[in-house]
């Protein structure tokens, strides 16, 4: 038996060591803003979830008579739509004969050559 197929056939341990029990968090996290989140949202936070936990039950018909944005909606209109691009960024050009005939013998005719 060859020393390779031994050194393939003998059992593996990983390096990496792990500590402690694999284990799940069994109960609910405490619900708790991003800490690279804005201020603004930060400081509503507390609302946010007091307003959530007071909230019906998801199905039922909600009010938002005391809805309170966590950040402003832009009034602007996008700069650009995709349909306004020029035709040449979106639209393929046709292919012509002599492409035609390259793709179908398989790229081994050269197209840049003359007629």
């Amino acid at each position: 038996m060859h020393a390779t197929t031994l050194v393939r056939a003998a059992a593996r341990t990983p390096m990496i060591q792990f500590i402690g029990k694999r284990s799940w968090p069994t109960g609910p996290h405490t619900p708790a803003p991003h800490p690279a989140a804005p201020k603004e949202i930060v400081e509503a936070f507390a609302a946010f979830i007091a307003k959530s936990q007071a909230a019906p039950a998801a199905g039922k018909a909600v009010s938002t008579a005391g809805y309170i944005p966590l950040y402003k909606a832009s009034a602007k209109q996008a700069d650009f739509e995709d349909w306004e691009a020029p035709s040449y960024l979106w639209q393929r050009p046709e292919m012509t004969e002599r492409e035609m005939e390259a793709v179908m013998s398989g790229g081994a005719t050269d197209i840049r050559t003359g007629p």
